[in-house]
């Protein structure tokens, strides 16, 4: 049997396959088995396999600021948005039809656990997703053309089917960084699909991008296609604040 499982090990390398413990050997064949079933089920195993390790790497590759999912979500402390509602998105065929997402709301109400989790179930569901904030982002615009790593991460979000932008808002921006935005954001119309997080109602917005001209057209390509959720309960780290004593 030894022998038997080493020559199995060394079959599942050199095919590139999964490795096969005896446990699982033990759990899913059994005497009874045919040839064809045995070799269906060995097949099921590694394909399932793959799956998993294709899933893990595009969560990893997203970039996630941290795990969060749906389930973790008080929808009950939240007005303007529901569990059916964000459940009816992971049918994502939203993504498939370039449709973008957009989370208002103040600070600590949850926008970045809601996009998250949004992202983190279409990577599992087979999506290339990539996380950033607007920070970031800009940053990665301005230097692109001297700096590898910046060239490198906006081949990445190019690459995207799903790019989820945090933060807009957080931090006035200026006509430059503006404008490398409205570029960004008109090469991804009807192309991909983005999710957008901001503290701010869209009426704000040509304030902190300097330009109204600007975020009139940003506004205009990103709300075209596009499901708005507007978040107006209580911040959950300040209703769930600790205290020193």
């Amino acid at each position: 049997m030894n022998a038997m499982m080493e020559k199995l090990d060394d079959l599942c390398k050199g095919l590139h396959l999964g490795a096969f413990p005896a446990e699982e050997i033990n759990a899913r064949f059994t005497d009874g088995m045919t040839p064809l079933e045995t070799v269906v089920a060995f097949l099921d195993y590694q394909y399932q396999y793959k799956l998993g390790k294709a899933a893990a790497l595009r969560v990893r590759n997203a970039r996630f600021p941290r795990m969060k999912t749906f389930e973790e979500y008080d929808f009950n402390q939240q007005v303007g948005v529901t569990a059916e509602q964000m459940n009816r998105l992971c049918d994502f065929v939203w993504l498939e039809q370039a449709f973008n997402v957009v989370l208002l709301g103040a600070p600590g109400v949850g926008k970045t656990h809601l996009a998250t989790a949004l992202g983190l179930s279409a990577a599992r569901a087979g999506y290339t997703v990539c996380f950033i904030t607007l920070e970031e982002l800009i940053r990665s615009l301005k230097t692109a053309e001297v700096l590898k790593t910046s060239k490198t991460r906006l081949t990445q979000l190019r690459r995207a089917s799903l790019v989820i932008i945090d933060e807009i808002g957080f931090m006035p921006v200026s006509k430059t960084e503006a404008h490398l935005l409205f570029s960004f954001i008109s090469a991804c119309y009807e192309h991909k699909s983005l999710v957008v997080t901001s503290n701010k109602g869209f009426d704000d917005w040509a304030d902190f991008l300097g330009d109204p001209v600007i975020a009139t057209a940003i506004l205009d390509r990103l709300i075209f296609k596009c499901e708005i959720f507007n978040l107006t309960g209580e911040g959950y780290r300040l209703r769930n604040r600790k205290t020193i004593l």
